[in-house]
């Protein structure tokens, strides 16, 4: 049992003491909102995507990853958002505000916690199986968002497209980084073969720059969990309680219980191993997305409530997700 502690510490204490870090620098430091908002911008235009491009690339065989997972992670998803439309049909009389409750039930922050969680949890390899189940999640993030947000938006709101809800997720950085990742391991897998290598990779060719993409993906995770503590604001949600209260169950208890319990439950035909699980608890555990507060004020939600929900389920994550890891740990899950 206390190894176990020991092992859940060391997988959530750094991510923990980056946020912190971050919150600190907020209150003391001489930077403005606006230097974390563009240097958050610049991650997640650069780093991140270049991040993710390096854990796909890092991939030796796509054919050779557990498809069936990716598959129920997505299931997983869809099943988060049905149970989030019904509670706020049951708990949440205001329109504005059932998008955000909807949308806090299944839009994970996989991209900027769940990486770096994983790769705390199962290594470089758990890692890079989550980057791709992040090629697979954040385009059905995006567009269970846009189209939840826009059946409970107010009739000013401008109401998109397919085909500029389809615009909107090609040019996600996100997206882009890993399909180019993707596209770079398949053509690899093309390519003759010399003293049983592909004759061309990034690593032998061009060292340099495989250098230089290495270095940026190093920066990404870490400036971005800085950032996000940046972001934590404790402020009094006032009237908003009983709405932020229900956002934040669902994402932290009823997600979870739901995707990770039904993944223990089927764990053989899965095929679930310590390189898939760390993907499947960081789907379910993570806190609410941080674009997702953006996206519910450009499509006419209630955006301090969305707001509210970010700051409360990311502080309250590092408890559920130091419970769950703990738990899967002592029998033998991770």
């Amino acid at each position: 049992m206390r190894d176990t502690f020991f092992y859940t510490v060391r997988a959530i204490l750094p991510i923990l003491l980056l946020i912190l870090l971050g919150s600190v620098l907020r209150r003391t430091g001489p930077w403005s909102q606006d230097f974390y908002k563009q240097l958050n911008q610049l991650c997640f235009r650069v780093f991140l995507p270049v991040q993710l491009f390096c854990n796909v690339y890092a991939i030796d065989d796509l054919s050779s990853m557990n498809w069936r997972v990716i598959a129920y992670l997505s299931g997983g998803v869809l099943v988060c958002a049905a149970v989030g439309i019904l509670a706020a049909r049951l708990f949440v009389r205001d329109p504005l505000q059932k998008g955000v409750v909807v949308q806090a039930a299944f839009r994970s922050n996989q991209a900027i916690l769940g990486l770096p969680l994983a790769n705390s949890l199962g290594g470089a390899a758990a890692m890079g199986f989550a980057a791709l189940t992040t090629s697979v999640t954040v385009p059905l993030f995006n567009i269970l968002a846009v189209v939840v947000l826009v059946l409970y938006s107010s009739e000013q709101a401008q109401r998109p497209t397919p085909r500029s809800v389809l615009r909107q997720v090609l040019h996600n950085p996100l997206i882009i980084g890993t399909m180019l990742g993707v596209f770079a391991v398949v053509f690899r897998q093309f390519l003759p073969l010399a003293d049983g290598q592909p004759i061309f990779t990034i690593r032998n060719q061009l060292p340099s720059v495989f250098d230089a993409l290495t270095r940026m993906s190093g920066v990404a995770s870490p400036v971005m969990l800085v950032v996000l503590g940046t972001r934590l604001d404790l402020k009094s949600a006032g009237s908003l309680l009983p709405q932020m209260s229900l956002g934040v169950v669902l994402r932290l208890i009823v997600s979870p219980l739901l995707v990770i319990g039904t993944a223990l439950l089927f764990r053989g035909p899965l095929g679930l191993t310590v390189i898939e699980f760390p993907s499947v608890l960081t789907i379910a555990a993570t806190p609410v997305a941080v674009s997702s507060a953006v996206m519910v004020q450009e499509l006419g939600g209630d955006d301090q409530l969305a707001g509210q929900i970010v700051v409360w389920t990311t502080i309250l994550s590092v408890a559920t997700i130091f419970c769950i890891v703990y738990l899967l740990r002592f029998f033998g899950f991770l």
